[in-house]
């Protein structure tokens, strides 16, 4: 009887999938960042128009769209939301975010307007995220020992942006209404925030005459000169070419090339160029700044403005 049986199935099988079944799932053409369900057709146009200029998707709204979930009990709506900490590696990052969305049309446009031209005008292509989610005002949170309580606690503080792989947020916080001072310095701390993900999408090897410098050094750390004279240099890290900023870092080996690029991107990002001189006196670190020379060159030729 078991042949019959199989025999059965698969006519079954077959049936039930016909030359006119359509496999295809029924919301493949529906883009997540490009749904209507949330937004105006002002804001639908204003949002396609940024898609036509930039090739990248723009959101003013966690809540992108929904779609129907079918049980056993029929089908029901289900909201679709962003998880704007999700990562590549399928795990969630557990620093807690709060944000608000922008007000009205007006500031949507002003906010638009801000990323494009404030924003995107000082990158590459190439260093444009999937899809941008404009907010108003944006929180994070770093972790801290609380010696009272005896135990870690999360304190919120005000940041401009955040890069998840989803996508990008960045808070408009009425940037025109602020002095070109303040302008300038809010946009650095933005692309400071964007770099620092996406500078991975120049090749290792473009990155070759800043590596140069220290390229002895990679494969292992470096020591100070102990009272015979050995080791690697006298007082600071800088000495060689280093920065100090994953020095005491937990599980991060500052020595190694990733690390070094990244406290140098961090770096031209979060100071001017006055204040890295100020900072990092030339004549008594000359390799520090052939290393951020280099590397200002590097972003340059790839079409990414740091100065």
């Amino acid at each position: 009887m078991k042949p019959y049986i199989l025999i059965f199935l698969l006519w079954g099988a077959c049936w039930a999938c016909s030359d006119n079944e359509d496999l295809t799932p029924s919301h493949n053409d529906r883009n997540m960042f490009d749904m209507p369900d949330f937004s105006s057709p002002e804001e639908m146009q204003l949002r396609r128009n940024f898609h036509e200029e930039t090739s990248s998707y723009l959101i003013f709204n966690d809540s992108l769209y929904y779609r129907n979930l079918t049980t056993p009990q029929g089908s029901d709506p289900e909201l679709v939301m962003l998880d704007m900490k999700y990562q590549i590696s399928g795990t969630t990052d557990k620093t807690p975010i709060r944000y608000s969305l922008l007000k009205n049309m007006e500031d949507k446009v002003l906010a638009t307007k801000f990323l494009k031209e404030e924003i995107l005008s000082w990158l590459s292509p190439a260093f444009y995220s999937y899809a941008f989610f404009m907010v108003d005002e944006f929180f994070s949170s770093v972790e801290e020992f609380d010696l009272d309580i005896f135990e870690y606690v999360w304190i919120e503080f005000p940041a401009e942006a955040y890069a998840g792989y989803n996508a990008t947020l960045i808070a408009y916080n009425d940037f025109y209404s602020r002095n070109e001072t303040e302008r300038y310095s809010y946009k650095r701390k933005v692309l400071k925030t964007l770099v620092e993900k996406t500078h991975s999408q120049i090749k290792d090897g473009e990155y070759d005459d800043f590596y140069n410098v220290l390229s002895k050094y990679y494969k292992k750390r470096p020591e100070q000169k102990d009272e015979e004279g050995k080791g690697d240099y006298e007082e600071s890290i800088l000495e060689l070419g280093y920065l100090t900023t994953y020095q005491s870092s937990w599980g991060i080996s500052f020595w190694e090339k990733k690390y070094d690029l990244l406290a140098y991107v961090t770096e031209i990002y979060s100071l001017t160029q006055e204040e890295f001189d100020e900072k990092y006196d030339k004549e008594q670190y000359p390799l520090v700044h052939q290393k951020k020379n280099a590397l200002v060159k590097i972003f340059e030729r790839h079409g990414v403005r740091v100065y």
